[in-house]
């Protein structure tokens, strides 16, 4: 069995309202074999203890902890040499990790138009109906089933995800995702390593590369920091290969990393190239 974890980076505002408004909003899933989930969580646990050596007495209970990738790309352009060392150390194992479990990865970035909002509800549903369909793709050539757990917003607006899901597998026309066990199930990161996983990866990672490749000739910030150009000379050839790409009956390349740029109208394939 595989568990895709979902979470999200970024805001759904105008990037022109105001000095903490996002250029763009991504959402990402890694996929993880559930045979692997005891030896990786065993592994991030003590990445974090030995990064974090305060944050607990206790090994199991570091897991409560959270490690938020928000902050790692704060250290990331921090001016302090020994901050930005000890983010790229973070996220060196963060990488590590991924790619030492074989875990995969999809998604979506949207580039905000300069004085346009995205919907949250059209927008956010899309992104994990879009996921749920890549990951039940996975889930079918493997010949296995699977479970979205995405990490918790407002019972509400989970509510209506998980609806959605609900809507695909159970109607008149049948089964759209007949590998995924159930309909998406929200948590809290605090209690899941893979969410924990997942936001290192969509906020301290995804989305600062993000925003240099697409939205760099925008004033924007400290979301388009100059030295985020570091993390995608790092690390963007280690994530391309974790993509879950495949070709539809058509011959089109699905899965992945999916960027819908308004801004530039840039290729997806953008994100992870390394900046000249």
């Amino acid at each position: 069995m595989h568990i895709c974890y979902i979470d999200e980076s970024g805001g759904f505002e105008a990037p022109n309202t105001g000095p903490d408004a996002t250029p763009l909003m991504a959402l990402a899933g890694l996929v993880i074999r559930t045979d692997a989930l005891t030896g990786l969580t065993g592994d991030f646990l003590e990445l974090k203890r030995r990064f974090f050596p305060s944050g607990t007495t206790r090994r199991l209970d570091s897991v409560l902890m959270e490690l938020k990738g928000s902050n790692l790309r704060r250290g990331v352009r921090s001016s302090s040499h020994r901050r930005r060392r000890h983010a790229i150390g973070v996220l060196d194992g963060v990488v590590g990790l991924i790619e030492k479990y074989d875990l995969r990865l999809v998604g979506r970035v949207w580039v905000k138009a300069p004085t346009e909002a995205l919907e949250p509800r059209a927008t956010y549903t899309f992104a994990i109906q879009d996921m749920a369909r890549h990951f039940n793709h996975l889930l079918d050539r493997r010949g296995d089933a699977g479970l979205l757990l995405c990490d918790g917003r407002v019972h509400r607006q989970d509510a209506q995800v998980a609806h959605s899901i609900f809507t695909m597998k159970h109607k008149r026309g049948g089964d759209e995702l007949p590998s995924l066990v159930e309909v998406a199930v929200f948590g809290r990161s605090e209690n899941h390593v893979g969410l924990q996983l997942a936001d290192i990866v969509v906020s301290g990672l995804l989305f600062p590369m993000a925003a240099r490749v697409y939205c760099a000739d925008r004033a924007t910030g400290v979301h388009t920091d100059p030295s985020f150009d570091r993390l995608r000379g790092r690390y963007a050839a280690r994530l391309q290969p974790r993509q879950y790409l495949y070709r539809d009956p058509s011959g089109r390349t699905r899965g992945g990393m999916v960027v819908s740029d308004k801004l530039g109208k840039q290729p997806s394939k953008l994100l992870f190239r390394p900046p000249a």
